[in-house]
């Protein structure tokens, strides 16, 4: 049951209460909570504009302002802000935190380490500074003095999420792998926490190539549920709603077709764009595609190196594409689409999917001349089937609900398969995780679910 407190904070997101109430730091709270996640960024920018800036008498007001207009991307405030709350609060993690973010979008990631690394000397047990000195280390530091930094925060936070992600999403090699999974069991003997670490341990198993390793995780965490261990609360995956997709979108589009890239929109944001108009709030991501002969990796990397709209995403080490996350939160995959035969690809890590050749043309949506495959019917019906009727549960890597998709890493597969498995199992949908496991060659675990 959520707390009086985290009661407040949904209302104040859910519906617009600051509305009815005086002017005040409760009312910038409230309205900021409430814009944050249901309005762009230049709603929230005229808001605080028009309220006289971000507020800095109270330190959480100040800081939910400063991380709206953050996410807006109005520097101009946030860069007077920041400096005004390290003056006010010198003793604030989550200030150097904030600022360690902000660096780190204009590329300068050394700044963005100190600031980080100012965060966790003011508050050692702060979660969020050590995340970042993880992150940003990984973008500064040597590769062996990185993954070291790496260990020494698990060992510090060894059930803690974020730090967590943060250190398993750079795992790029079965030797650190094994250094991470060591020092966990080492910190963490009771065995019943796995089920706080287990996503991010099969993840940095993932990553290193060590399939049956995260697949071990998965079995090992799904009998602990079963014997009676809490799971404590279903596992909810990331979603655009809320997001400021259509912003991300937005500053998407300008960059690469600002620059002449000829991108298009792909897979479920283009499935998204011409069944609703706009980004699916179910998707996760947005997705658009450049096709091979124009794809050129490192004059990307240079584009988007220079717009503080995006910073680089950690994407698996086994993929092509380009990963980036917007201010605004959104995640971007940039795909590179190749032929081979008779069609056109493009690749996950461990599934592909093919598409009759295709031409790209331009479609006014909601006043943006975005461009779509030509036949955009044809492409959703290979990639989807019925893609009119929405199908909450449809999985792109399963071929029985993908039409298009082709597996180039069967042993994956089983990972793929058994977390999802463990995810149904976490919302209590028994007969789904049955289904899911039988797939990942689990009927031991299926039967015992089942029965």
């Amino acid at each position: 049951m959520p707390s009086a407190k985290q009661s407040v904070v949904r209302v104040f997101s859910r519906t617009p209460v600051y509305r009815a109430l005086p002017n005040g730091a409760v009312r910038t709270y409230a309205a900021l909570k409430y814009l944050g996640e249901n309005a762009g960024g230049e709603e929230i920018t005229r808001f605080i504009r028009k309220s006289g800036g971000i507020p800095t008498r109270h330190l959480s007001t100040a800081l939910v302002a400063a991380k709206a207009v953050f996410r807006a991307g109005a520097d101009d405030l946030l860069t007077e802000t920041l400096t005004t709350l390290e003056r006010r609060f010198p003793e604030s993690p989550d200030v150097q935190a904030l600022a360690a973010d902000f660096h780190a979008y204009y590329g300068d990631y050394p700044r963005a380490l100190a600031s980080a690394r100012q965060g966790r000397l003011l508050e050692p047990s702060h979660a969020g500074a050590v995340a970042r000195m993880v992150q940003y280390g990984y973008r500064v530091l040597p590769t062996e003095e990185a993954d070291q930094a790496a260990v020494a925060a698990l060992r510090r936070f060894p059930v803690n999420g974020e730090v967590l992600w943060a250190v398993c999403k750079q795992c790029d090699s079965s030797e650190q792998f094994r250094r991470l999974d060591a020092a966990w069991h080492e910190e963490v003997p009771e065995p019943e926490r796995l089920l706080k670490s287990v996503r991010q341990l099969a993840t940095a198993a993932a990553r290193a190539g060590e399939i049956e390793a995260g697949v071990d995780l998965y079995r090992r965490a799904i009998r602990l549920v079963l014997d009676g261990a809490e799971l404590g609360g279903p596992i909810v995956d990331g979603k655009l709603e809320g997001k400021g997709a259509w912003t991300a979108f937005q500053d998407l589009h300008q960059a690469l077709d600002g620059a002449g890239v000829p991108y298009f929109i792909a897979a479920g944001t283009a499935l998204g764009l011409v069944r609703e108009g706009r980004p699916l709030s179910a998707d996760n991501d947005i997705d658009v595609g450049v096709f091979d002969a124009d794809f050129d990796r490192d004059a990307l990397v240079e584009l988007f190196a220079k717009n503080p709209r995006f910073d680089f995403d950690v994407v698996h080490p086994h993929t092509k594409k380009l990963g980036l996350r917007h201010r605004g939160g959104s995640p971007i995959d940039v795909f590179r689409f190749y032929s081979d035969g008779d069609l056109v690809y493009h690749d996950a890590v461990f599934v592909r999917w093919g598409n009759t050749p295709f031409e790209v043309e331009r479609r006014d949506i909601r006043g943006l001349d975005l461009p779509l495959p030509a036949d955009a019917d044809r492409y959703l019906t290979e990639n989807y089937g019925d893609w009119r009727t929405p199908y909450p549960g449809f999985d792109a890597f399963f071929d029985g609900d993908a039409p298009n998709v082709e597996v180039t890493w069967p042993d994956y597969m089983r990972l793929h398969f058994i977390r999802r498995g463990y995810k149904q199992l976490s919302k209590g949908n028994t007969s789904a995780a049955a289904t899911e496991l039988e797939r990942a060659g689990e009927p031991e675990l299926a039967a015992r679910i089942g029965g």
